[in-house]
């Protein structure tokens, strides 16, 4: 019994079981696409029902997981928007979604407008439009939840999750992906489709590999920026996107494009952690750079060669390159920061922008508080003032920095030996970290009257101010006296 509470209670538990479980699900996915596109014109009948199979048993098996979390957090007192870990409440209602798209496609759509063909109009109808978008959300379950936990080092678990968010992508996109349709190849099978106007197939050839190149170096983006990575991390999320890609047309042999793109990217991952700080648009452009140089040189190097000039072969690598080195540098600027930073001066309660050393300071304690209000909140965690501090920041995710030292910190307390401080940690621990439940629930869990519970709370916010003072100091952090 208790193995099983465990499963539906320990965050890391919950998402290998949602990992493991999308990973069906997409797998699924992929195989419909398989008997779909694998033969023009025609469906692959058992594909196509070994493919649903899957979805549908991998999505009932995954709803009634969450259902199954969500009932247990209600029953011991949780709010209902934390029942489940961080992360999964979202990937509990996008599986919900998913289900209502999929009722309304079979029961009305597909009937009423008979997109049950083949190509875009059956991939595009808009109850597949939603079930695509709820599925980014589902298999981006555990990548959110170890993000807002503010794990450091990127998992299996995260990684995997990862791959599968990127397949979701490619999966949405499929009709313009290079290593389901090789339009440079010489013996592409569709190219005497477009002989009498053989420029259409460069256009579309080139705009698969600028598009499929864009959204691997945002997805290596944003694990890079979130992450500390392991060696070959990159390589695993990019080969795993490639196995479940080149499913579509069983083009296995376009596989090593997808691993040397990952390679690159972890040398050049690796090169430059020498260097204060993580790579943003350097990065985005080795991931482009790689990934259109990769696939030209396996399509020039098989038997049948490429139908491109040098002259065009050489231009796709470089545009495919300056784009997402461009793509880089927009998002390295960070849009909360642009959003939000010409409206702070309209605040109606303004938030204190320094640190104090002053312990009768009211500031310290509005920070901290704040800071650990925003724990579930990437975002607005990185735009606190703590956020900025030398001591806390050290060159990666300022709000994955700042969450980990408070957790940290956190834990120091609730091991304290001296019995105050461990009760003042074990409250902040249960009340902002594992989100048991609201302070009612968490006074009755600590058997705590209201006055020492409340006691207890500032008490811990002066700890977790001290802590950080000692930081501040350390780091020669200049503060206001």
């Amino acid at each position: 019994m208790k193995l099983l509470r465990r499963y539906v209670e320990d965050p890391r538990a919950v998402d290998a079981v949602v990992v493991l479980l999308a990973t069906w699900f997409v797998l699924g996915g992929y195989v419909v696409a398989y008997a779909y596109v694998h033969d023009p014109g025609h469906v692959i009948e058992a594909a196509k029902k070994a493919g649903f199979t899957t979805v549908t048993a991998s999505w009932s098996l995954l709803t009634l997981y969450l259902f199954a979390g969500f009932a247990t957090g209600l029953r011991e007192g949780r709010p209902w928007n934390r029942a489940l870990p961080d992360g999964q409440t979202g990937t509990f209602a996008a599986a919900l979604i998913f289900g209502a798209a999929w009722i309304i496609d079979q029961a009305f759509w597909s009937p009423v407008f008979q997109t049950g063909g083949i190509g875009l109009e059956a991939l595009f109808t808009p109850p597949h439009l939603v079930e695509m978008a709820a599925s980014a959300v589902i298999v981006s379950g555990p990548l959110r939840a170890a993000a807002r936990r503010g794990e450091k080092l990127a998992s299996p678990v995260t990684l995997m999750s990862t791959a599968l968010l990127l397949s979701v992508l490619t999966f949405a996109t499929q009709f313009i992906h290079p290593l389901i349709d090789p339009w440079a190849a010489g013996d592409y099978e569709f190219r005497n489709a477009v002989s009498s106007a053989p420029w259409l197939g460069e256009n579309i050839g080139v705009a698969s590999i600028l598009a499929q190149a864009v959204i691997l170096a945002g997805t290596g983006l944003l694990l890079n920026s979130g992450f500390n990575l392991r060696p070959g991390s990159m390589t695993f999320v990019f080969t795993i996107n490639g196995l479940l890609v080149t499913i579509t047309k069983s083009h296995f042999y376009l596989v090593p494009v997808a691993v040397a793109t990952g390679a690159a990217a972890d040398a050049w991952i690796a090169w430059r952690a020498r260097r204060p700080g993580k790579p943003a648009a350097s990065l985005c452009a080795v991931i482009g750079g790689a990934f259109a140089a990769a696939y030209l040189v396996e399509i020039t190097l098989l038997p049948a060669g490429t139908t491109w000039g040098p002259s065009l072969w050489a231009g796709a690598i470089i545009a495919t390159t300056m784009l997402t080195w461009m793509m880089g540098r927009v998002l390295r600027a960070g849009l909360p920061g642009a959003v939000f930073a010409p409206y702070e001066g309209l605040s109606k309660e303004p938030e204190p922008e320094r640190w104090t050393l002053d312990p009768d300071s009211s500031v310290r304690e509005q920070l901290v508080r704040t800071a650990l209000d925003d724990l579930g909140t990437p975002e607005a965690l990185g735009r606190s003032p703590l956020a900025r501090l030398p001591g806390v920041s050290k060159g990666g995710s300022a709000s994955s920095e700042l969450r980990a030292l408070l957790v940290d910190v956190i834990g120091e307390l609730a091991a304290s030996s001296a019995p105050r401080d461990a009760e003042a940690g074990h409250l902040l621990l249960d009340y902002y970290v594992r989100r048991v439940g609201s302070h009612e629930v968490i006074m009755e869990r600590l058997h705590m009257s209201r006055p020492t519970y409340y006691r207890r709370l500032h008490h811990g916010y002066e700890l977790v101010a001290n802590r950080i003072d000692q930081i501040s100091v350390v780091n020669r952090v200049p503060v206001n006296e």
